[in-house]
């Protein structure tokens, strides 16, 4: 008995040594150009073939490098087709040399599940189930991703014009990559259906700009190549996507939502909604297949009234989208269309309804519009609104500052219970546009800021750091979008570039002319291409103070070549050898 009890005893322990040299440790890598090591060892559940770690600081930084390896790195898995965006999804691995994935989830801590036999990795909250057919929306809570984004609809236009973007220092470069190193993670990219068509505005005749020196005879900016192509640049600088289907092939707004002249002959509400369907799937599927999903997705822009009540001549159509001369059923049918077919083509893209006051001034008027949107079963997820100092001045507001752009987003919070997006924002950084473009002293569209009454480089980053505070205070407004922040005058080779929101018309000269570019002053680049420091000044929305004088009330700028280090989660920044945190403050 005793001998038997031994061999077994012997069998078990050469059971366990096997066991153990077969048995895979898997750890979570990730590194930045401020961070790296592995942020925990996978543990083993009842699946032989899923590891799990129920919860680590998987997301240290806003945007970081990641891959699964095992112990002595031979075995490495990273990105395949897609970066992790949201929580709750499995994303395919790939086995490769130097495979790499890409996370863009909010900072904090989440349980990360590998699944060795599907060769998929998930994160999901640290108290999240594992019911994988659970509905997943991002994260809005006080830990998610600040939004900090920019329009960047018009940047091939701009390049094509021959405009040059630079970092602080002087150096050309990249728009993208520029903006990216700045901290903005989030491109709005708005669409138009048939840009260079002639709508009629009023009385004139207009149409997008389509004239560059690289496209003498017109080239549909801001079309459906063009967009796709800026969505690639954007994913290749780590940004989120807000794709806005403009659902015209001209600008829109509050009061002016032509339909586009393709759809000219539906002739019934629901024919036009076969339309919008059959549009908005198909595109959104494009996006999908090259790699290029919009995190966020606006139908039409500002549509106060709705979408698509009238013709390429301003004319009413009887069966648009108009919520009161038409009826509200019109519109709400018609968002529907466009949210069925996004989700259809994308169930993870988040849906925003955009309204064009985002102030204390129009709050009765803003959440009337949802509140009968929702009242007729309207599908959508996010509010989104415009906030400029400037109309906000002119529309009523109390309080043109951040503050009331608060008291709005608190009380379409209370009343609708969906998140916020404060879609457009901008404000005026000199009070006029160059005169050498221009032929005189005129002033851009946002004049000096309404009740501000200051147009300057500090005044705009100090808005900006501001906004970017009042924000933060409110875990379910998302972010800003900015415009525009590239829409730029400048000179090149001594001439000033043509840069216009629309061309016009002349039936006298049968010319189509330059109608001027409006907002030039209120940009994120001066007319020599530099960043102003509304871009490169807001950081960890705080006012940057002067490094070399933590205790100096005037603000001076953080220096391009200072390098940034993340130590024990906290950001500071080295310069001339001493180390300061992201306030200036010197630390030991």
């Amino acid at each position: 008995m005793r001998r038997l009890m031994t061999i077994l005893t012997m069998l078990c322990a050469l059971s366990a040594q096997l066991w153990s040299a077969n048995k895979v440790d898997w750890y979570l890598y990730v590194w930045s150009e401020s961070a790296s090591g592995d942020l925990g060892q996978f543990e083993e559940t009842e699946d032989a073939n899923v590891y799990v770690i129920p919860a680590c600081d998987a997301v240290p930084v806003e945007g970081i490098n990641f891959c699964v390896r095992n112990g002595d790195w031979s075995t490495k898995y990273g990105w395949k087709d897609n970066s992790v965006t949201a929580t709750g999804i499995a994303v395919e691995l790939a086995s490769a040399s130097g495979a790499t994935g890409w996370m863009s989830l909010p900072v904090g801590s989440y349980k990360v599940t590998f699944d060795a036999s599907a060769l998929t990795i998930r994160f999901d909250s640290p108290d999240s189930g594992d019911d994988e057919d659970e509905e997943s929306y991002p994260d809005h809570s006080d830990s998610r991703q600040f939004l900090r984004g920019g329009d960047m609809t018009m940047a091939t236009y701009m390049e094509d014009l021959g405009a040059v973007f630079r970092y602080a220092d002087g150096t050309s470069g990249d728009v993208f990559a520029i903006m990216e190193s700045y901290g903005v993670n989030l491109a709005r990219l708005r669409l138009y259906n048939a840009p260079g068509t002639a709508v009629k505005s009023g009385s004139v005749t207009y149409r997008t700009p389509i004239v560059t020196p690289v496209h003498p005879n017109g080239y549909p900016y801001a079309g459906e190549d063009d967009i796709a192509a800026l969505a690639l640049r954007a994913k290749n600088h780590h940004m989120q996507i807000c794709l806005s289907f403009h659902m015209s092939d001209y600008w829109t707004n509050a009061t002016q939502q032509m339909i586009p002249a393709a759809w000219a002959n539906a002739g019934s509400l629901n024919a036009l909604g076969d339309s919008v369907y059959n549009y908005v799937y198909r595109y959104m599927s494009r996006l999908v297949a090259q790699g290029t999903t919009p995190e966020y997705v606006s139908v039409g822009n500002e549509t106060n009234y709705g979408m698509l009540f009238q013709t390429t001549q301003g004319a009413s159509v009887s069966y648009g989208g108009h919520t009161t001369n038409n009826g509200i059923n019109n519109a709400v049918y018609l968002y529907n269309r466009a949210y069925d077919a996004i989700k259809a083509a994308s169930p993870t893209s988040q849906v925003i309804l955009h309204h064009s006051y985002g102030h204390d001034g129009k709050i009765s008027a803003c959440r009337s519009f949802f509140q009968n949107l929702k009242n007729n079963g309207c599908r959508y997820d996010i509010v989104g609104g415009s906030y400029y100092p400037a109309w906000a001045s002119e529309q009523g507001s109390s309080d043109n500052t951040p503050n009331g752009m608060l008291s709005w987003a608190s009380a379409m919070e209370t009343a609708i219970g969906k998140p916020i997006m404060v879609m457009e924002t901008g404000y005026s950084w000199t009070q006029y546009r160059p005169s050498g473009r221009n032929g005189g002293n005129y002033e851009g569209q946002l004049g000096m800021n309404g009740s501000y009454n200051e147009a300057s480089e500090v005044g705009q980053r100090n808005f900006l750091c501001d906004l970017h505070d009042k924000i933060a205070s409110d875990s379910q407004i998302l972010g800003y979008m900015y415009w525009d922040p590239i829409f730029v005058d400048q000179q090149v080779g001594g001439s000033w570039i043509k840069s216009c929101w629309a061309e016009k018309y002349d039936a006298g000269y049968n010319k189509w002319w330059e109608d001027g570019n409006i907002i030039s002053n209120t940009t994120w680049f001066d007319y020599s291409g530099k960043p102003l420091k509304a871009l490169y000044q807001e950081v960890n929305s705080r006012k940057v103070v002067s490094l070399d004088d933590p205790t100096a009330v005037e603000q001076t700028e953080l220096p391009a070549t200072a390098e940034k280090l993340l130590i024990d989660g906290q950001l500071y920044v080295k310069y001339k050898g001493q180390m300061y945190n992201v306030q200036g403050q010197k630390v030991k």
